[in-house]
């Protein structure tokens, strides 16, 4: 029996020793989910990961790295999670994916009049358009997008960016005529840079899908990982976490956080 309670100890002990700092890879400001202040960092997912943390006795590094390096990271064994990862099969091999943290919802944002009749990616890869469209290298926009990118003729409309706010810089410099964004965020950008997006407008939906919070399956045990699954669920159960996304709400625009659907197969 001694031996028993001395095994479980240990295993308990391991469990919450082991990957109790999560280091994350992070990019500059895309408020509202993620906000550089100086040498440290806030908004909505820096505060739902703390708060995740917090709950399975973890702390959070946060490191600094463009999208597609956090990638190569993640790869290499140096980063335990992403946000705003969406799932899909491939994906999966190499994450465990909980939350979701929001349900994203992607628009193509510019100018009207350099997308004369344009409503819809469906008719964008049928007729091609005029205007530049700016996106975020690594992101995931759904497989029609895919399929627009995979063709010669309608990806010569297409900048790959590096980093969100490159991105939206460009659009209001005048560089690119339409961006790809997520509507929460452009609602931020809009009330924090007023009149500067005078003549910008979400034109119309590109895609939408649940984002996560992606652990990394090779730096993280399994029981880590349904660690942190049980306690996003009872977080959300008691509210806590509807409670950190009411602080970032607008009046103007209103979002809430999804039901819990965390999707990591079982090893």
């Amino acid at each position: 029996m001694k031996l028993v309670l001395t095994a479980v100890f240990a295993l308990l002990l391991s469990m919450r020793s082991e990957g109790c700092t999560l280091r994350m890879g992070i990019e500059t400001s895309f408020a509202p989910y993620i906000i550089q202040q100086q040498d440290s960092w806030g908004g909505l997912n820096v505060e739902l990961l703390n708060r995740l943390a917090k709950e399975v006795g973890c702390s959070v590094e946060f490191i600094h790295s463009p999208w597609l390096r956090s990638l190569k990271l993640i790869e290499q064994g140096e980063l335990d999670v992403l946000s705003h990862l969406s799932y899909n099969t491939e994906r999966s091999q190499q994450f465990a994916f909980i939350g979701p943290h929001q349900q994203e919802v992607i628009y193509l944002v510019g100018k009207t009049e350099a997308f004369p009749g344009l409503t819809s990616l469906t008719q964008l890869k049928h007729s091609g358009t005029s205007g530049i469209i700016a996106l975020l290298n690594g992101a995931y926009y759904g497989d029609e997008l895919d399929s627009i990118l995979n063709d010669a003729k309608n990806r010569t409309g297409f900048v790959f960016i590096r980093g969100n706010e490159d991105k939206q810089a460009l659009l209001l410099n005048g560089r690119v005529h339409g961006v790809l964004e997520d509507i929460v965020a452009y609602h931020y950008w809009k009330k924090q840079a007023g009149s500067s997006t005078t003549g910008l407008d979400a034109l119309f939906e590109v895609y939408q899908s649940p984002v996560y919070f992606g652990f990394n399956r090779h730096t993280l045990s399994p029981e880590r990982l349904e660690q942190l699954a049980n306690a996003w669920q009872r977080l959300y159960d008691t509210g806590e976490l509807s409670s950190i996304v009411q602080r970032y709400q607008l009046a103007e625009f209103q979002f809430s956080l999804p039901v819990p659907a965390s999707r990591f197969p079982k090893r």
